[in-house]
């Protein structure tokens, strides 16, 4: 039975605009970048598991803002269909480190065309990533963002 996750990421760019926050993470054969973020656990919201994921991946304090973009895959090597969540954050303290350094081997600022390439996205995330254009998010009813 096909199995699915909610993930979260926190698109995080320098006061500059022009650069978002990445990690590096090391994989089973090969290191990959993606936005600090992950698997929504059971009982959290969306924003609380990007808080969370922000803390642990880059040692940063966040506040997470508007809801950005939603996608989907599936990935039947896994069995997983995959929801996926782009939230803007803004870093309000803490200092760079991962609580992971066994998982995450960088903390780093790339720019966001680099960051699109990174993460194998196509062409028009760098424009949803330039532009900040949001989309409601509802909880319990409720327009939060």
């Amino acid at each position: 039975m096909t199995r699915q996750k909610n993930i979260v990421y926190n698109v995080l760019l320098n006061e500059e605009r022009d650069q978002v926050l990445m990690v590096k993470n090391i994989g089973p054969s090969y290191s990959y970048y993606t936005l600090p973020g992950g698997t929504v656990e059971a009982g959290e919201t969306l924003p609380e598991a990007a808080v969370r994921e922000a803390k642990e991946e880059t040692g940063y304090d966040v506040a997470v803002g508007e809801l950005l973009h939603v996608s989907e895959a599936f990935f039947p090597q896994v069995d997983e269909h995959c929801l996926f969540f782009f939230f803007q954050s803004e870093i309000r303290g803490g200092e760079i480190g991962t609580i992971f350094p066994d998982e995450i081997e960088e903390i780093s600022w790339v720019t966001i065309a680099d960051a699109v390439q990174f993460m194998n996205l196509s062409k028009e995330y760098e424009q949803i990533l330039t532009t900040q254009q949001t989309v409601p998010y509802v909880f319990n009813g409720q327009i939060t963002h």
